[in-house]
């Protein structure tokens, strides 16, 4: 009987995934490509040089096929020996996209030096960038200096606090001063993220639910979202009550199977995950983040009131805030092929915890601007929503926020009950 239920759910799986990708992505899997130039604006004569991504930020440059008008790019440069915009498109598994290169024959007068941020921590870099009033990013050629010491590659990081004066010279050009100073870092307590796909219809899921309830003994530091799939009829199998799609962080991480537990959003968990709890916990330790987090939240009158502040303990690029509204306590037969909690084919009225209801915010992330995350900032965001109609009991609610980093790899999360009023944790 249970190898007829590990076939019929397989089969129902496959059914599950396909029509997830019919209805939110296109028959290759990637939603959009993005095509980005090392400048917009080039000398003829020059080269400009082209990166391929895809909407979930996976560099595909080397498979992607690039032409400038109908002239093919080989090595995903491009150079031109007349002047005026050039239409440059890439392709990549059917999706498509354009950008416009001006090049021109008009020699700079000025350039302008400009830093990723203006303050940072001690052994953290800042980025700068050089560009002539033309339009030309002519960073890799020009010369930038700060204080006494040359900034290779447009990266400049300090080991001692202090502010330092930048300049650029390119050709005989040289651009204004720009000051940056840098600072003692700013350190949090580490909590790690588990992010649980699995399904009330799935045998093999209680596996991972288990190795979810070990790691709560062993730390505190770990915040758990369990994500749940399956068919919204009652009446057909596969059935599950809680059922959340979230395609883009599906296709993000690759899923290809439940249960799949991924910890900070990236990371697979290692099966059996039971006998892996170690890989979570250790974590939480190591190097603490340079972001911290804290949550302040009510429930009344069937709203949400959020407040989430975020501590960045040094300046960050690429920096993106997802904030989930969850609930605990839901009830709910569980279909179980394996031994745990006591091996009955059906876990009879289980509970189901930390379960995915809401993303207040793009299931990715939201970008923080590049004048909020930088070095010894605060920023806060404020969330007042309805109480999901999908929730059964308020009382119940759980609120998660977390910051993710340019490789959607998670930099620290929190979790809050409604009533919380959270400092932040700085070790």
């Amino acid at each position: 009987m249970k190898i007829l239920k590990v076939l019929f759910l397989s089969f129902l799986f496959i059914g599950l995934s396909a029509c997830s990708s019919e209805e939110d992505e296109n028959s290759t899997g990637v939603a959009s490509i993005t095509i980005t130039p090392s400048t917009a604006t080039q000398m003829i004569g020059e080269q400009v040089t082209f990166v391929v991504t895809t909407d979930t930020g996976e560099d595909v440059t080397a498979g992607a096929a690039l032409s400038a008008g109908n002239t093919s790019i080989s090595g995903a440069t491009f150079t031109s020996q007349t002047t005026g915009p050039v239409v440059v498109t890439a392709t990549y598994l059917g999706a498509s996209a354009t950008t416009t290169v001006t090049f021109t024959d008009i020699p700079p007068t000025s350039i302008t030096l400009t830093a990723s941020a203006n303050a940072q921590a001690i052994n953290e870099s800042i980025l700068f960038k050089v560009v002539t009033n033309t339009g030309i990013d002519v960073t890799a050629t020009a010369v930038i200096t700060a204080g006494s010491s040359t900034v290779s590659g447009g990266s400049f990081t300090s080991t001692t606090v202090g502010n330092f004066d930048v300049s650029a010279t390119y050709s005989d050009l040289t651009s204004e001063n720009v000051t940056v100073t840098f600072g003692q870092p700013i350190t949090f307590n580490k909590k790690v993220l588990i992010e649980d796909y699995t399904g009330t219809w799935c045998g093999w899921c209680p596996r991972v639910s288990y190795g979810i309830e070990l790691v709560k003994e062993a730390t505190d530091d770990a915040v758990v979202v369990a994500i749940h799939s399956g068919s919204t009829n009652p009446s057909s199998g596969g059935y599950d009550p809680y059922n959340f799609n979230v395609p883009a962080l599906e296709n993000l991480i690759g899923l290809e199977g439940y249960p799949t537990a991924m910890l900070n959003r990236v990371t697979s968990w290692n099966y059996p995950e039971p006998n892996n709890v170690t890989q979570v916990v250790n974590l939480t330790g190591g190097t603490a983040p340079k972001l911290g987090l804290a949550i302040t939240s009510t429930v009344s009158g069937g709203n949400i009131n959020l407040e989430v502040k975020t501590k960045f303990g040094k300046s960050y690029t690429g920096a993106k805030l997802v904030v989930y509204v969850l609930e605990n306590g839901l009830v709910f037969n569980q279909v179980n092929y394996t031994d745990y909690f006591g091996g009955a084919d059906i876990l009879s009225n289980f509970t189901h915890e930390h379960v995915l209801r809401a993303s207040l915010t793009n299931i990715l992330g939201n970008a923080f601007s590049a004048t909020e995350a930088v070095y010894n900032n605060e920023v806060t965001k404020t969330f007042n929503v309805a109480v999901p109609a999908n929730v059964s009991n308020a009382a119940n609610l759980e609120f998660v926020a977390f910051v993710v980093g340019e490789d959607n790899k998670t930099i620290n999360v929190r979790s809050a009950l409604p009533g919380a009023n959270q400092s932040f944790e700085v070790e």
